[in-house]
C-alpha cells in the first residue's frame, strides 16, 4: 500500500483517480438502488462484506514500498454482490484503509483503480466467460468461477500493480520480480482457497444470496 506522498508522480495519482471515477460513477448510477433499500438481508450482507474485506486488506505484508501481499476477496464479493456493489464495497474498504493510516489519502483513487475496480471487472469478466462457455453446474461454478477465478484475479491485480510501478520507474523490473512477483503462486492458492470455501458455503446453504448464481439454471 502507498503510505507516503513521495512514491508516485502527481499526474499518475490524478489519472488513476479520474479513470476510477469513470468506472465507478456509471456503475453506481445504473444500479437498482430501490431493490437494495427494500431488501434488509442484502443490506446486512453488503455491510458485513465491507467489514470482512477491510479486515483482510488490513492484514497485509510486503517488502517493496507500494506493493503488499494480502487476501483480496474480490471474487467472492463480486459473485455475491454483483460487480456494481463490489466496486462500492472495495471503495469503502480503501476509505477504511485511509482512516486507519494504512493508505495515504492522496493515493485513494489510484489504489482503488488498480487494487479494486480493475480486479472486480476482471473477475466478473472471468465469471461471464465461465457462465457462457462452460456447463451450468454447481461444481463448475465453485471450482472455476470461484476458486480458479480468485487465484487468477489475484495474479492479475499483482501484475497490474507491479507493472504500473515499473512503468512509472518507481522500482526496477528485477526488484519487482525478486521481491514481489516470484512469490505470486504462493498467494494465488490461498486466495483461491479462501474465496472458494466462501462460495462453496454460500452455494450449499444460501445460494439465493449469490447474485450470480441462478438455482433454476444450476440445479435443473
Amino acid at each position: 500500500m502507498i503510505r507516503t506522498a513521495d512514491l508516485l508522480p502527481l499526474w499518475a495519482l490524478w489519472s488513476g483517480a479520474g479513470i476510477a471515477l469513470l468506472i465507478l460513477v456509471p456503475a453506481l448510477l445504473s444500479y437498482r438502488w430501490q431493490a437494495l433499500r427494500e431488501e434488509r438481508t442484502a443490506q446486512h450482507l453488503f455491510a458485513g462484506g465491507v467489514v470482512v474485506l477491510s479486515l483482510l486488506w488490513s492484514l497485509q505484508a510486503g517488502i517493496l514500498h507500494g506493493l503488499s501481499f494480502h487476501v483480496l476477496g474480490v471474487t467472492a464479493a463480486t459473485l455475491m454482490m454483483g460487480w456494481r456493489l463490489a466496486l462500492l464495497a472495495l471503495l469503502l474498504v480503501h476509505v477504511v484503509l485511509v482512516i486507519t493510516g494504512k493508505l495515504w489519502w492522496g493515493a485513494l483513487g489510484y489504489s482503488f483503480l488498480l487494487g479494486g475496480a480493475l480486479p472486480v471487472l476482471f473477475s466478473y469478466g472471468f465469471y461471464l466467460l465461465v457462465h457462457n462457455r462452460l456447463l451450468h453446474n454447481p461444481f463448475v461454478y465453485i471450482l472455476v468461477a470461484g476458486f480458479i477465478n480468485a487465484g487468477v484475479t489475484h495474479a492479475f491485480s499483482d501484475l497490474l500493480q507491479g507493472g504500473a510501478l515499473w512503468w512509472l520507474e518507481v522500482h526496477s523490473p528485477q526488484l519487482i520480480w525478486h521481491d514481489y512477483l516470484r512469490y505470486l503462486p504462493m498467494m494465488m492458492f490461498p486466495e483461491g482457497v479462501v474465496n472458494g470455501m466462501f462460495i462453496t458455503g454460500m452455494v450449499v446453504f444460501h445460494s439465493r444470496w449469490l447474485s450470480t448464481f441462478d438455482e433454476d439454471s444450476y440445479f435443473r
